[in-house]
């Protein structure tokens, strides 16, 4: 922590969740979102990176719809909006169905 405590920019606990979070941001750009307790982060994690290697737009389409939401306040599910893991596995869902769309109206 005392290695990059002068780079924080931003830090808060929210505590009234049903998940706590700590929240933080490092050189006014990069955000992190912290959750402590959970057991299944690295499954979900692991989970992610193997739809991220096998789906190819979703990485980029990620990028942009975070974008999107972030513009628009829409990013914090906290105060009601998508989170990084809905977005990503919504996003998901989308490619599923729009592969077995043009597989199926071949």
């Amino acid at each position: 922590f005392a290695e990059w405590k002068d780079d924080l920019t931003y830090l808060d606990v929210i505590a009234n969740t049903r998940v706590p979070l700590v929240k933080f941001t490092l050189h006014k750009q990069l955000s992190f979102d912290v959750c402590f307790n959970q057991t299944t982060g690295p499954k979900a994690a692991a989970l992610m990176k193997t739809y991220l290697q096998a789906m190819p737009p979703l990485r980029p389409l990620t990028f942009v719809l975070k974008y999107f939401l972030a513009s628009r306040g829409l990013n914090e599910p906290y105060s009601g909006g998508v989170g990084s893991y809905l977005l990503q596995l919504m996003i998901v869902s989308f490619l599923q169905h729009r592969a077995r769309d043009e597989y199926n109206y071949r």
